[in-house]
Formats: C-alpha cells, sequence, structure tokens
C-alpha cells in the first residue's frame, strides 16, 4: 500500500469530535505527502531505444537496366585499291618527279654523255635527269624520258637494243614509240643501299642496263651497256637506287 492509502486511512479514524483546525492541517499533509511520493518515483521510464519497434526494413531495389538495343558492331574499312608501281618506290614512278639512276656503289649516275649515248656522269645536270612514266596508267612498263632535254619540243626516251647476234651494245636516246619493246621497261625491286630501295632495269626480253666502267663487258666507251642475262649467265645485273630531285615538267603525251 503507497502512503497516500495510509492517510487515508488515517484521517478515517479521526473522530468527528477532532477540531476543524486539526482536520486542515491533516489535509495539508496529505497534499505534501503526495507531491513527496511522485518526486521519489520520478518520472515514468522510457523504453530503451533497442527495445523500440524498428521500421520495416524495404528490399534491396533490383539494379537498372537499359532498354536501349546494343549498337551494331562498326564495320571494317574499305580496302583500299592496290597498285602496280615497283615496291618502294613512291611517287618517283608517278610520272610527276624527275629522277638520277644511280648505279650502287657508284659515285656517278646515268646521263646522256655524246652522240645520243648513255653513259656514267658525274656533272648531275640537265642531261642526267630522267622520268619515268607509265605507257599505260596502272600498267608495269615505263618510259624512261628525259627530263630536260627536248628534240623538236618532245622528250626522248631510252632504248637497249642488242647489237648483232644478241651482243652488248650501247644505250641510246630516240623518239618515244609505246610499241617498241626496247624503250619499255620494267623495274624490279632486289634490296636496298643505305636505307634506299634499289632495282635492277630491263625490258620485257631480258635486256638489262647495266654499268660497264671498265669496258670490259659491251667495250661502249660510256661505261653503260645494254646486254641479256638469262639463265646460266653471270650475275652482272646493276641495281640501280632512284633519287627523286623534284617536280618535273613534261609536255603532255600524244
Amino acid at each position: 500500500m503507497d502512503t497516500s492509502s495510509h492517510l487515508e486511512e488515517f484521517f478515517v479514524r479521526i473522530p468527528s469530535r477532532v477540531p476543524a483546525t486539526t482536520a486542515v492541517l491533516a489535509g495539508l499533509l496529505l497534499t505534501s505527502a503526495c507531491a513527496a511520493a511522485e518526486e521519489v518515483a520520478g518520472p515514468a521510464a522510457t523504453p530503451p531505444a533497442s527495445e523500440a519497434p524498428s521500421a520495416p526494413v524495404s528490399p534491396p531495389s533490383a539494379p537498372a537496366t537499359s532498354s536501349a538495343p546494343a549498337s551494331p558492331p562498326s564495320s571494317s574499312p574499305a580496302a583500299k585499291p592496290t597498285t602496280t608501281r615497283p615496291a618502294g618506290g613512291g611517287d618517283v614512278f608517278s610520272g610527276t618527279r624527275q629522277v638520277n639512276l644511280l648505279p650502287k656503289n657508284s659515285e656517278a649516275t646515268l646521263g646522256v654523255v655524246q652522240d645520243g649515248k648513255i653513259g656514267l656522269s658525274e656533272k648531275f645536270g640537265d642531261a642526267d635527269l630522267f622520268v619515268l612514266t607509265a605507257v599505260k596508267p596502272g600498267g608495269d612498263r615505263y618510259w624512261i624520258r628525259t627530263a630536260k632535254l627536248r628534240k623538236g619540243g618532245e622528250p626522248s626516251c631510252l632504248s637497249a637494243k642488242l647489237g648483232s647476234g644478241g651482243k652488248p651494245a650501247a644505250v641510246r636516246i630516240t623518239a618515244c614509240d609505246a610499241a617498241a619493246s626496247d624503250q619499255l621497261f620494267r623495274f624490279r625491286k632486289t634490296g636496298e643501299s643505305n636505307g634506299k630501295p634499289t632495282y635492277t632495269i630491263r625490258t620485257g626480253k631480258d635486256t638489262y642496263i647495266i654499268q660497264d666502267p671498265t669496258g670490259e663487258i659491251a667495250g661502249t666507251g660510256t661505261g653503260v651497256a645494254a646486254v641479256s642475262i638469262g639463265e646460266g649467265t653471270p650475275d652482272i645485273d646493276t641495281p640501280f637506287i632512284i633519287a627523286d630531285r623534284g617536280k618535273a615538267t613534261m609536255p603532255t603525251l600524244g
């Protein structure tokens, strides 16, 4: 039983004849006792946070997926058309560049030296410049035309024609003729010299242009000869370096 119940029981037992003053005093005592009891008891305890009901946890949302369709694979670039120009030659076979034809391991170049003959020249002048021009666009046969020398306003072409009985002969310049096989040359890459490609020069009948500085092969007196090289022939072909000497100015082909 709490304190307030004891006091109420006390006052009930007080005789009715107790003076009114005494009754008032008893009421005050009862009020004070109740207040003290409340202070001792303290406020109602708050349940610990751990006992409080937790809010429901929402399930994790599924990862967002893109509804956009996958991009199609990019197509590879189209292959570039091939060319029949000799390997590694670049623009020197375009018909727009003037060049020197340098025999490998020589300090000279091919040039027009005397009486229309081709020989070894150390002048490196206008008579030693040539332009390589495809006879047919995309073809593999070329004229070797003079870049600066003109006859009647037209360039001349090199001709590698053998002598009687297939003997070696001098290389000459003559009027250009697309039907003349001795003027139509093929260039075959054979290697490199100081990082630059080298080529042999021959006609369709296996007649090669070679250097012959001592004259022991052909005795042309110019240091250059046209010779036939086939099976069983000693390895006397000459690799040439084609040195670009800038843009050529040539008349339009007829």
